[in-house]
C-alpha cells in the first residue's frame, strides 16, 4: 500500500446537462419572482414533443440520450423511452410551477442554488473551451510545476503498527539483531507490503504523506528510523534501502495535464476579475434562534458537597 498524499490542487470542470440547466432556470424564475424581461435559457431548433404547448427540443433529447447511454455502454435505451422521460420531467415541472408548493421559500432557495450551480458550471465549461493556451503558457507551467519537484526517488521498507509503544518495541528488536523483513511479515498492518517484508518499491517523496516522506529523506541509505514515525495511518518503522536520481517527465508526456492546469488558472483569473468589478454586498447569515428551555424542565441538581479531608 502506498501512502498517497490525498491533497490535490487540480479542479475538474463538470460536464453540463443543458436540459437540467434549462429546467432549473425556468423553475427558479417562477419560484423567486424574477422579471419576465430577464433572458431565459431556451433550446431552439427541431422539436420532438410538445407538452401543454411547451416544446421539448431535439437538442434536449440528444443531450439526455448521450448522458444516459454513456453510462449504460452497449445496453442503449430506446429513443422512445428517452422521449417518455423528457415528457415526464416536463409534466412534473409544469405541475410544480402551477402548485402552491412553489411558494415555499425553502424550495425556492433549493431551486435557486441549483440554477446558480448549473449556470456557473456551464460558464466555466464555456470559458475553458474558448480560453487560448499558448506553448509559452505550457512551458512556463512546466517549469513551475516540474522545477520544484523532488528529483530523487527512494526505495524503502516499513512496518506499520497501531501504537507508538508497539513501534518502539519493534525498534528494540531490530537493535538486538532481528530481521526487518521477518518483523514486517509478522507485525505490519499494511496489507500491500506486509507479505513482501515491508517492501514499498521505488517512489517519489511527493507520493507519500509528509511525515513518512520527510523521514525517508532524512535517512541515509541503509539506515532505519530510531524513533517511530506517526502518520494518519499509524506508526511506522522505516528503512531506506536505496536512492537514485529521477529524470523529470518530458514536456510532451505531460502536455495535456499542463493544459488543464493553465486553463484552470485562467478561469481563476477570470473569476477574480469578475469579483474586482462586481458590486458585492456581503451580509452575515442570521444566526438560528436558540432553542427555548422546556417549561416544565426540572431544575439541575445541586453539586454534591466536597468530601471532607481526613
Amino acid at each position: 500500500m502506498k501512502f498517497i498524499n490525498p491533497t490535490s490542487k487540480g479542479m475538474t470542470v463538470m460536464k453540463i446537462s443543458t436540459l437540467a440547466a434549462a429546467v432549473a432556470v425556468a423553475l427558479a424564475a417562477t419560484a423567486c419572482g424574477k422579471s419576465d424581461t430577464q433572458p431565459k435559457i431556451v433550446a431552439t431548433g427541431d422539436v420532438i414533443a410538445t407538452v401543454n404547448g411547451k416544446p421539448i427540443s431535439k437538442a434536449s433529447f440528444d443531450i439526455l440520450a448521450e448522458e444516459v447511454n454513456e453510462r449504460r455502454g452497449e445496453n442503449k435505451i430506446p429513443d422512445d423511452k428517452i422521449v417518455d422521460e423528457l415528457i415526464k420531467r416536463e409534466l412534473l415541472s409544469q405541475d410544480l410551477v402551477t402548485s402552491d408548493a412553489i411558494k415555499d421559500q425553502k424550495l425556492a432557495a433549493k431551486i435557486e442554488n441549483a440554477e446558480r450551480m448549473l449556470l456557473s458550471q456551464a460558464a466555466a465549461e464555456v470559458f475553458i473551451e474558448s480560453a487560448t493556451v499558448s506553448d509559452e503558457d505550457l512551458k512556463k507551467e512546466y517549469d513551475e510545476r516540474v522545477g520544484p519537484m523532488q528529483k530523487t526517488e527512494f526505495r524503502a521498507r516499513h512496518i506499520l503498527v497501531d501504537s507508538e509503544a508497539e513501534a518502539k518495541d519493534l525498534i528494540a528488536k531490530l537493535a538486538k539483531g532481528e530481521k526487518f523483513e521477518a518483523l514486517a511479515k509478522k507485525f505490519s498492518k499494511d496489507p500491500g507490503s506486509k507479505d513482501k517484508g515491508g517492501e514499498l518499491g521505488w517512489f517519489n517523496p511527493q507520493q507519500m504523506v509528509e511525515p513518512f516522506s520527510n523521514a525517508v529523506v532524512a535517512l541515509k541509505n541503509g539506515e532505519t528510523t530510531q524513533t517511530p514515525v506517526q502518520s494518519q495511518f499509524g506508526w511506522h518503522i522505516i528503512t531506506r534501502e536505496e536512492s537514485r536520481d529521477q529524470a523529470p517527465p518530458p514536456f510532451d508526456a505531460v502536455k495535456d495535464q499542463l493544459k488543464s492546469m493553465v486553463q484552470t488558472k485562467k478561469l481563476q483569473d477570470k473569476i477574480s476579475a469578475l469579483q474586482a468589478k462586481a458590486k458585492i454586498d456581503r451580509k452575515a447569515p442570521a444566526a438560528a434562534p436558540a432553542a427555548a428551555p422546556a417549561k416544565d424542565a426540572a431544575p439541575a441538581p445541586a453539586a454534591a458537597p466536597a468530601a471532607p479531608k481526613p
